[in-house]
């Protein structure tokens, strides 16, 4: 499990540091248009909130199928929500990017999701086989 966790977080950090990257770039470019340290913050929290649920899937999948099923889907629920709240709480705090602020928030959680996704599917191929 310590190796899936470590290409896991080495992954993580690399999508992390692409996507700040971005962010620090559009900030010095367009300084009006987009709120660089709202993003990095948005970033950080979904990289911690990917990180916290991947370890827990981790875990549970070395158990029952069922198990791992049932959990998976309570932790996306989970996820969702906090990540519901959250996006709502940021856009009701600033208003005027609002729209920024959810299509960031969209690209962000496509990438964190497909990249869990991948190393899921990945783990789970390997404890098949």
């Amino acid at each position: 499990m310590k190796a899936a966790v470590l290409s896991f977080v080495k992954a993580l950090l690399a999508l992390t540091l692409f996507l700040s990257g971005i962010i620090l770039m559009l900030d010095n470019w367009l300084p009006d248009l987009v709120l660089g340290k709202m993003f990095l913050g948005m970033v950080l929290f979904l990289s911690v909130i990917t990180l916290i649920v991947h370890v827990l899937l981790l875990r549970v999948s070395y158990g029952q199928a069922q198990k791992f099923t049932r959990v998976y889907m309570l932790a996306t629920l989970g996820k969702l929500f906090v990540y519901l709240v959250f996006i709502l709480s940021v856009a009701f705090y600033y208003r005027s990017k609002a729209p920024e602020l959810l299509i960031a928030f969209l690209i962000c959680y496509i990438s964190y999701t497909a990249l869990e996704v991948i190393f899921l599917r990945k783990h789970l191929d390997a404890q098949r086989s």
